[in-house]
Order: C-alpha cells, then structure tokens, then sequence
C-alpha cells in the first residue's frame, strides 16, 4: 500500500499547485478538475482460472482533467491513475497508469496544430506493457469542412502470458516501433458531421525475431468513413473501416477485416440509455499470433431518481481472437451499480457483477465481484481574466 498512498501524495500535491500557478496573472479559462476514490471488495476469481481462490480487492484510482485556454489553443494535461491490490499470497498488485501532456497554437485564423506527448503503464497478471506516444494533428477549417492529417510515432514493450496453456511470461519484453501517417476531411452542417480519412502505418519489431524466430514486422492500411449527429437529444456516432495488415517477410499470413464502432445515446426523462458496439486490433506477443481482433458490445440503463441517487444495469460481452493462434478468449457479465452523492463533490458507491470466462481449449470460469467505495470530485476551474492594465 505504500506506493498506493504515494501516487496519491504526488497527485493531491500536483491538483493543488498546479492551478495555483496561473495566480492572479491568468488571462485564459482555466478547466482543471480531478477524482479520488478507494474501492474495496471480494473478486472470487481474480484471473478467470479454473479451481482459484476468491481474494479481497483494494483499488485507488485518481484522474486529473487540466486545460489552460482552448482546445485549439493552450496547453493541458490527462491524468489517471488506478491500482488495484490482491491478497499478496496470491495475486500481485495491477496497475493502470496514463499522462498525456498536451498542447495546442494557433497558426492562422483557420489553421490550428494540436501536439501530444502521452506515456502508459500497464501492469496484470497477464499483461505487461510500456508505451511512449508522440501525435501531431494539424487543422484547417474551410467553412462548413474541415481537413486534417495526423502524424503519430509510438515506442512500446509489451508482454503477456500464454494464458491458453498457462504460460509464463517471456524471458524479455518485444518492443516495438510505430510510424503512422492519417489524412482526412469532414463536413459538418449543425450537429452532423460525416468524413473519410485513410491511415497507412508501419509497425516493426526492435528485437529483430520473436521467441520463435520469426519476423513481425508488418504495415497497415486503413480507410476510414466516420459519422456523428444529434437528434432530439439522442446522440449517435459510428464508423467503419477495413483493415488490411502486410506481413513483408511472409511468415504470418496477411490479414483483412472490418473494424468498427457504434455508439448510441438516448436519454428519457429519468432513464438514460447507452449502447455501444466495436471492433478494433491490438498487437499480441503470443506464439503465431501478430494482432488481437477485439469485439466488444454493452448495454447500459441508468436510471437517476433524484440528484443525489443512480442505479445503473450493465451488460457486456468481449472476444478477443488471437489471429493465426486459432485462440479465443469470450468474456460476458452483468451488473449492477449504485451511486449515492452525499454532496461538497462526494459520491459513495455500491456495485456487484457476475461474469463468465471461457478460453480455448478450457472449461468456462463464472465469477462475481462486489465492491462498496467512496470517492470525492474536485474543480479547480477559473473563468478567463482580462491581462491588467498598467499605469
């Protein structure tokens, strides 16, 4: 618990200077605001395994949201920061870490560059990985259209757990190296907006040849047709786009499939409704395996009785298909969510969940978790201030 209360120490110290700084100097809007909050509780099957013991659970999580001026710009930052603590006898801690640092000037009337810098630490019983991601956007309004090219470079070492036949990790990470370019345009006209943009990436492997000896390195194509609008309230955003994955040393078959997204937003009167589908691709260091097809599809109904009190029912189901492994892994649940604001920011919270885990070649695993935590909302917000006159 140590380097829990610690990232919290560092964090609570961080929400309060860093506002602070601006004084009475500031002359740009100020959207700064953060969340802390403990949870605890009882997973009987903290890693989907046959046969395992249930285990107490202990998560700290925090997020800091900072902007200083404008999307199109100032400068800002994300933060979150989640750990979650098992019996040590049993399970080591996970950890979810994430900063991205951003920045955003003008250029002209119209045209505008966005910068990123982002660093990622993911650390489970299954998966470990490390990314460090440089993104540049530049912006050009045209009226009713918009045009955009994207440029992102990205650093990774990633390693998992042959979970299929209860496999270790590997004696050494795979790092990876990603340079990616996205050209696009959008028309927008009210709250409708509909565009194309076509990303062309290449994706190679540092370490030269994998655990097996073969080679990784891959390039990916992908159009993209994307679509938003708002209609009566409801909201709804989709897109779709093919992928095609080149492997240049022909040892893993080139791949083609479609990915992707829906979301779609209904509120009425005191329910709301949130459903949402997707499919996308993440790079995998299991054996034979170059990308993870990732499904995933949820429903949520949210019902707020009065201001202070919210009921939420959540159903999900996630596949992740290990292409060339011949591996899948299904995982579907259900829950339930209470929360219960008791006012100056705070919020408690009950929740409880089952779910059902079933990997190839092995017996499905049910589970349940409950968790009761209390966590407190911050606003550090400032409207703009006109720079003083002198004199």
């Amino acid at each position: 618990m140590r380097r829990t209360r610690s990232v919290f120490v560092l964090f609570c110290a961080l929400a309060g200077a860093f506002p602070a700084a601006a004084g009475d100097e500031a002359t740009e809007p100020l959207a700064s605001t953060a969340v802390i909050g403990l949870r605890g509780g009882f997973d009987s099957s903290p890693t989907n395994s046959k046969g395992e013991k249930g285990s107490p659970t202990l998560t700290g999580f925090a997020s800091w949201n900072y902007l200083r001026g404008t999307a199109q710009d100032g400068y800002g930052l994300d933060l979150l920061l989640i750990d979650t603590q098992y019996d040590p006898r049993q399970l080591a801690a996970s950890r979810s870490h994430a900063l991205t640092l951003k920045h955003a000037t003008g250029i002209g009337e119209n045209l505008s560059l966005q910068s990123s810098l982002g660093i990622e630490n993911e650390q489970t019983w299954s998966r470990r990985r490390n990314a460090l991601t440089w993104r540049e956007r530049l912006n050009l309004s045209l009226g009713s259209f918009r045009l955009f090219a994207n440029a992102e470079a990205r650093l990774a070492a990633l390693n998992e757990r042959n979970v299929f036949v209860d496999g270790d990790f590997l004696p050494q990470d795979e790092n990876l190296a990603t340079l990616g370019i996205t050209p696009g345009i959008a028309w927008r006209q009210g709250e409708t907006e509909i565009g194309v943009s076509f990303t062309a990436s290449r994706t190679r492997f540092t370490n030269g040849i994998d655990y097996l000896g073969m080679r990784r390195d891959n390039y990916r194509l992908q159009p993209n047709l994307f679509v938003s609008t708002t209609l009566k309230g409801a909201t709804f955003e989709a897109s779709l786009s093919p992928l095609q994955v080149i492997f240049p040393d022909k040892e893993f078959e080139n791949e083609k499939t479609l990915l992707y997204t829906a979301k779609l937003r209904v509120p009425y009167e005191w329910l709301t409704l949130d459903l949402s589908s997707g499919r996308t691709v993440e790079d995998t260091t299991l054996p034979f395996a170059v990308v993870n097809l990732v499904t995933q599809h949820e429903g949520k109904l949210t019902a707020r009785f009065n201001d202070t009190n919210a009921l939420s029912l959540t159903v999900r189901q996630k596949l992740e298909d290990y292409l060339g492994l011949d591996a899948t892994t299904r995982t579907s649940s259900i829950g339930l969510d209470y929360a219960r604001g008791l006012g100056n920011g705070m919020t408690a919270i009950a929740s409880a969940a089952w779910r059902k885990t079933k990997d190839t070649g092995l017996e499905a695993v049910p589970a349940f978790v409950v968790q009761l935590g209390l966590q407190k909302q911050l606003d550090f917000s400032e409207p703009g201030k006109a720079a003083k006159k002198g004199g």
